[in-house]
């Protein structure tokens, strides 16, 4: 069965402020075999002010893969193995979708997801090892400056000292571009795709270290206010996101299980011995 489109009843909709109204019977834009799509089925696609051209196309688009699904199911159902009992898989389909539901909506509605700074870190105390880094990161701060720009010179000093706070006024003042979060981890390929690219060859990083270079007209200083090497256990801060998912998932594992062990101590059902 090939498509069958017709653009005239795709028009009218969009005349009509595809509102779908129609004197006749719902037209068949198209059929696979026995299935057929209507006109309504697809009049929720044309946003009002579409052109005529936009809303043909689009509805042509969606009328061409619901030929290409039903082509593939009429296919399938030629074709299913004989050992294969289509009742009781969608069964059992409509039976996981059902749990699967009900848990859902168990979960939001009884799961505490407050998790008390202690417990994290309780749990990071004991499962830190799991999490060594494939990677390097780093807490830092990045200025770009002019290389004309008065007092760059006391801008290295500045970042050397352990109070940052005249470093942080002259980089706002003087910088072009500036990276100032000092809580933000990030990687080695992000620092490197900010920087000159020789910039960090052979340097080796650690804490307090001040890097400078230099590129075309501007000069680039780097401060390292923290660093992990790869293959370190990453701080707290920077995997307690992951520690928040896991406690959350083992909390709803807890939860399910009560709940159904609570069903089954108290559930309504029989047990039928053959002898």
């Amino acid at each position: 069965m090939r498509k069958v489109i017709l653009p005239i009843f795709l028009l009218a909709v969009f005349f009509q402020g595809c509102e779908g109204k129609w004197q006749s019977e719902d037209p068949v834009l198209a059929e696979v075999g026995s299935r057929k799509l209507f006109l309504s089925n697809v009049q929720n696609l044309i946003n009002p002010g579409s052109t005529a051209v936009d809303s043909t196309a689009i509805v042509d688009g969606y009328v061409q893969n619901w030929i290409r699904e039903n082509l593939m199911i009429e296919e399938a159902e030629k074709n299913v193995a004989a050992d294969i009992n289509l009742n009781k898989l969608v069964d059992d389909y409509r039976s996981s979708l059902l749990v699967y539901n009900f848990e859902k909506r168990l979960v939001d509605k009884m799961l505490d997801t407050i998790i008390p700074e202690a417990e994290k870190k309780q749990y990071y105390s004991q499962n830190k090892n799991q999490y060594l880094l494939s990677h390097p990161i780093l807490k830092c701060v990045i200025a770009k400056v002019p290389s004309k720009s008065i007092g760059k010179t006391d801008l290295t000093k500045s970042l050397s000292k352990k109070d940052m706070t005249e470093a942080m006024f002259i980089i706002k003042e003087k910088a072009t571009y500036h990276h100032l979060d000092t809580a933000a981890w990030i990687t080695i390929a992000d620092l490197n795709s900010l920087l000159p690219g020789n910039m960090l060859k052979n340097e080796k990083l650690s804490d307090g270290k001040v890097l400078k270079g230099k590129e075309g007209d501007s000069e680039f200083y780097v401060k390292i206010l923290g660093y992990y090497d790869e293959k370190e256990i990453p701080p707290f801060d920077y995997i307690e996101g992951i520690i928040t998912k896991t406690l959350l998932s083992e909390r709803k594992i807890i939860l399910l299980k009560k709940y159904r062990d609570d069903l089954f101590e108290k559930g309504d059902y029989k047990i039928h011995r053959i002898e």
